[in-house]
């Protein structure tokens, strides 16, 4: 059987949260409307991401530990130079900058300028005139002397909304940036508020559709096909050319963006997939760099659709070791790994029913629930910091028939899909990444984890189903480059996750062997693009862009433990759920 409550696995890496919604642990009551970050909320909160496990025994994952990894790869890094890698040709156009009115709603007591970057669809083919338009907001610095390079934010997914998610999360996760420069955001080709949008309501739509229904996981593989078929077909006949979209035509989005917009340096900062994308900016115009941070670091050499399930499993066996480890958890939830796979399996041979409410709307839902959804839960909900600690009284919920926190977290999961442009998302991926792979090795690679074989058997995103939707997907084919690990000399900072079920350290510390002048953390507790976190991970980052050429004072990680896991007994804290987008 199968989920579904569906989810494009790690695609939004997405970082990016999206809305902030109220609910105080433990209440039953449907999860209430969409709250824009910083208005008044009555009742408070815990949630998630975007799309997303338990391993078997051939699974290995060290226990994890209360005190934090760094790893420095120079205490002293000297200036950028701009030989880190070859600069790109000079392009044969003129990028253009138009200011024009935000289409978001701005932050209250934001400066904020806006206005769109239009630049060629297709840099190899000028001759047909086609031109893509880019939503940009400029955020003023609260500073009297702003730095004069500017953070620009690079968004996850590939296809997550920058610009949409504003109204709900600026204040609580970007507003920080602001103290000494100016922070820029913007909508990369194909999504959000830029022009085409390659988003796929068709997808989103279905995934309502059949909330209540229990399929097969290859039915519901095919209904999912025939959603992004018809996606597909609408975009070619609006003249989209799919192979214009991917990291290389991104990454010369923002060399664009940066002279557009008259800035001699920028600081890239990218989360998710927007590491990914960042590098590719390193590799292929490192001029204008002053310096990198990559949060929840994305590997070019890695492949998403090979390393997802052992990323997964691992994720899963350091929540439930971590769970078993502390005192006070294991008194609670003893059991809890057992217990959990118990629930799984029951739940494949009878799936239960939990409200949902479809926050945008107000819409109520009844979910049929199997054991695919249980796991998506969990691998979701790994990728926040607030939601990890109460991952263990979801279970213990679940399993005693109070369905109240569970339908909360799926509540704010089906947002998800409606701040990420499914049609990008599949643009990149099929271009870069699964064009690298085999069926076959898909398939092994999943083949290592039993019980998340149908987890990922129904993925369009990361499993078997994710080379048909290539197939028809008319990405092109990228080069050999784009496998490749880059190298660089540019000051770069790298944090990661210990509980992230996506981008793991591992990967953190890979990407970091290629850049001379890294600077690696590995935080305790924490999931997905921890620096949005704020604490420990953003003082070491606003330490960084202070001063790149230093390696930042990383004693906080030292006192960060694991996460604090509710348990029965204690007072009911309100804590804010944010749903990931895809982050990956």
């Amino acid at each position: 059987m199968n989920r579904r409550v569906t989810y494009l696995v790690g695609l939004i890496l997405l970082v990016g949260a999206v809305v902030v919604l109220a609910v105080v642990l433990r209440q039953e009551e449907p999860a209430p409307t969409p709250v824009a970050d910083g208005a008044d909320v009555t009742e408070t909160a815990t949630a998630a991401a975007t799309p997303t496990a338990e391993p078997t025994s051939t699974a290995t994952a060290p226990a994890p530990t209360a005190t934090a990894t760094v790893t420095t790869a120079t205490a002293t890094a000297p200036a950028p130079t701009e030989t880190a890698t070859p600069a790109a040709e000079e392009a044969a156009y003129e990028p253009a900058f138009e200011p024009a009115a935000c289409q978001f709603e701005v932050p209250g007591g934001r400066e904020v300028e806006c206005g769109y970057l239009i630049v060629p669809e297709d840099r190899e083919n000028l001759d047909d005139g086609d031109t893509v338009r880019l939503h940009v907001a400029v955020f003023a610095s609260e500073s009297e002397t702003p730095e004069s390079a500017p953070i620009v934010y690079l968004a996850g997914g590939p296809g997550g909304d920058a610009l949409e998610t504003v109204p709900f999360v600026f204040e609580s996760r970007f507003a920080p940036f602001l103290e000494n420069g100016e922070l820029i955001m913007f909508d990369q080709r194909g999504t959000g508020y830029s022009e085409p949008s390659l988003a796929c309501p068709e997808y989103t739509e279905l995934s309502l559709e059949l909330l209540d229904d229990v399929l097969t996981p290859q039915e519901a593989v095919d209904v999912y096909l025939e959603a992004l078929a018809a996606c597909h077909e609408r975009l070619e006949a609006e003249g989209v050319d799919f192979t214009a979209y991917n990291s290389a035509a991104s990454a010369a989005d923002v060399r664009d963006l940066r002279q557009a917009l008259g800035y001699e340096e920028i600081n890239l900062f990218g989360v998710s997939y927007g590491t990914r994308l960042a590098q590719t900016i390193v590799r292929d115009f490192p001029e204008g760099i002053r310096s990198v941070t990559l949060d929840s670091a994305y590997p070019i050499a890695a492949n998403i659709v090979l390393e997802t399930p052992a990323n997964l499993a691992r994720a899963l066996n350091v929540f439930f070791e971590g769970c078993a480890a502390d005192t006070a958890c294991q008194n609670a939830y003893p059991d809890l790994e057992d217990r959990f796979w118990e629930l799984v399996e029951a739940t494949d041979e009878e799936p239960i029913t939990v409200p949902v409410q479809y926050a945008f709307t107000g819409e109520q839902y009844d979910a049929a629930l199997v054991g695919d959804d249980l796991i998506g839960v969990l691998f979701q909900g790994l990728y926040s910091a607030e939601i990890i600690p109460v991952l263990p009284q979801v279970i213990s919920d679940t399993i005693g028939g109070d369905y109240g926190l569970l339908g909360t977290l799926l509540s704010n999961f089906l947002l998800n899909n409606e701040f990420s442009s499914v049609g990008m998302q599949f643009s990149v991926q099929c271009h870069e990444e699964i064009v690298f792979a085999e069926p076959a090795q898909a398939e092994a690679a999943v083949e290592a984890y039993p019980r998340l074989e149908d987890f990922f058997v129904s993925s369009a995103s990361v499993g078997r189903a994710a080379f048909d939707v290539c197939a028809m997907w008319e990405a092109g084919q990228a080069p050999p480059l784009e496998e490749e690990a880059v190298s660089s000399d540019l000051p770069t900072l790298i944090l990661a996750g210990e509980y992230d079920p996506i981008t793991p350290p591992s990967w953190g510390e890979s990407v970091a062997a290629g850049f001379s002048n890294s600077m690696f953390f590995t935080f305790p507790g924490l999931g997905h693009g921890v620096s949005l976190d704020g604490g420990c991970p953003l003082s070491v980052m606003l330490a960084f862009l202070d001063d790149p050429t230093t390696a930042p004072d990383g004693a906080c990680v030292e006192t960060m433990a694991g996460p604090n896991f509710r348990v029965p007994g204690e007072a009911v804290a309100e804590v804010s759920l944010e749903p990931f987008t895809t982050d990956i």
